[in-house]
């Protein structure tokens, strides 16, 4: 089975190894080194928008609301 590398948008370093098959899978990593939370979506895994989009768009939770 291939695994598709993770990678932090912002220093690079590798967050984790998985596949995401459904065009609605969604992926949220915090990487340990530079403390970015990162997103990716499948089929591709590619890194999608910013997470200001994906709450206006209901896809994640508002987690600094109170």
């Amino acid at each position: 089975m291939d695994l598709k590398e993770f990678h932090c948008q912002k220093c690079g370093k590798l967050l984790c190894k998985g596949r995401l098959t459904c065009k609605d899978d969604l992926l949220e990593v915090k990487c340990r080194g530079c403390q970015k939370i990162c997103f990716f979506s499948g089929p591709d895994a590619d890194i999608i928008k910013k997470r200001s989009v994906l709450i206006k768009q209901g896809l994640i939770p508002d987690s600094e609301k109170d």
